[in-house]
């Protein structure tokens, strides 16, 4: 399934301790194999680094390329745009 090609999903992130698990195990339960994931914590001021960083060894074993960033808080379209610089996929999408 490797040889599908890779769909990016670039993901800025800004105080969602309490919603992050759901989306990062929602991404770990896809039957799609050749994802690359890229979060961007733009500023988050509560446990939202913690709780991706938990994840990031059950991420790595499910064979997704996972890619955290962190910047100061600059908005939304920042940090989307951050992660258009560096995505590597054939397909694009961001939630």
């Amino acid at each position: 399934m490797k040889n599908n090609p890779k769909v990016s999903i670039i993901t800025p992130c800004y105080n969602v301790e309490n919603y992050i698990g759901e989306y990062l195990d929602s991404v770990i339960n896809q039957t799609y194999a050749n994802i690359e994931l890229i979060l961007i914590n733009d500023g988050s001021k509560d446990n939202t680094e913690k709780v991706i960083k938990e994840y990031e060894k059950k991420l790595l074993e499910r064979g997704i390329d996972f890619i955290y960033l962190k910047q100061q808080n600059s908005g939304q379209a920042a940090a989307i745009n951050k992660g258009l610089k560096i995505f590597k996929g054939k397909y694009l999408i961001w939630p």
